[in-house]
């Protein structure tokens, strides 16, 4: 046998048996896997494999060892929001003036009418069927247009220099002024509410009680013509729930000096306890107008009456208890 074979059968049989020792250490660490856990930590190797600049493969672990560091090394701490921003209420957000489009422009009219309440026509060829806010001061309703765009509505006067916008999706596409010289003679209450809670401003004159003549709300005969000829007040009921997030009000008109009588005037926020509202809590806004000279606003929460009182006419006694017209 000549020198070169007896080198490649010395190379063959050396690769032969790295080969078998591979197998053997391999098959021994799994065997001693499945028999002790310490073994198995000990028998596991990670290597390497790469290849150098001349394409041959390289195999080992690397000269430069890294150790991850710790998730909580790579953070840092930062000040809670309420401590940068102290305020804690959110501010309203604002309102877009529209851009008017050619043959799309919208238009609203307003009209003074009795008792101090306005007329408000609009026409908006380009919302067909469309739900807008109508916004006077920090009163504000949802209504809707008709198939041609138009809407037709009654709102009250808070002021003697009145003005009235409307927007859709919360751009402002429309306003108005209109003098109301009549609001002087009146005062008004006003309840609103979003969301699907079926509230009712409820006033109760001259000591009167539930069911009373004197006792006045959006379901009793009491008519504008009863506050104009300064005997009684009377609640309109305004907004529709027919909108993605509906605004409705209701509003307590009354002649001034009503409240000087010897029995004060109480209100009482009532509600029609359903499926729908029962259990929840209720956000409201109370709005006093004082002969169309001065605004007060009131925010209160209340919880709604529990689902067993579904059918009934419940009073939020629990805060809007004795809210007198002299609140404001």
């Amino acid at each position: 046998m000549s020198r070169i074979s007896t080198i490649k059968t010395a190379a063959t049989t050396l690769a032969v048996a790295l080969g078998i020792g591979l197998v053997m250490q391999i098959g021994a660490g799994n065997s001693t896997a499945s028999d002790s856990p310490a073994a198995d930590a000990s028998a596991v190797r990670t290597l390497m494999m790469a290849t150098n600049a001349q394409g041959e493969a390289v195999f080992g672990v690397p000269d430069v060892v890294t150790t991850p560091l710790a998730h909580s090394k790579n953070t840092r701490t930062v000040l809670a929001v309420d401590v940068v921003y102290a305020e804690f209420a959110v501010p309203q957000m604002g309102t877009i003036l529209a851009t008017p489009i050619e043959g799309c422009a919208v238009t609203l009219f307003a009209a003074p009418e009795e008792a101090a309440m306005v007329s408000l026509s609009l026409s908006a060829p380009c919302a067909n069927n469309a739900d807008f806010v109508l916004r006077h001061e920090a009163f504000q309703i949802t209504a809707r247009t008709d198939g041609d765009g138009n809407a037709t509505l009654l709102a009250p006067a808070l002021l003697q220099d009145a003005t009235y916008v409307v927007l859709f999706d919360n751009v402002e596409h429309a306003r108005v002024n209109v003098e109301v010289p009549e609001v002087r003679f009146f005062d008004r209450a006003v309840l609103q509410w979003d969301d699907v809670f079926n509230l009712q401003l409820h006033a109760f004159e001259s000591g009167a009680s539930i069911g009373d003549p004197d006792h006045v709300w959006s379901a009793s005969i009491h008519t504008p013509e009863n506050a104009i000829s300064g005997e009684d007040g009377f609640v309109m009921r305004f907004g529709t729930t027919h909108a993605d997030i509906p605004y409705l009000a209701e509003v307590y008109t009354y002649p001034i000096g009503h409240d000087d009588r010897a029995d004060p005037t109480i209100l009482q926020v009532g509600v029609a306890v359903t499926e729908q509202n029962c259990g929840r809590e209720v956000d409201t806004v109370l709005i006093q107008s004082n002969m169309g000279q001065s605004l007060f606003t009131q925010k209160v929460a209340a919880a709604l009456p529990g689902c067993d009182a579904i059918g009934e006419v419940a009073m939020l006694r629990d805060k809007f208890e004795n809210l007198t017209l002299a609140l404001r």
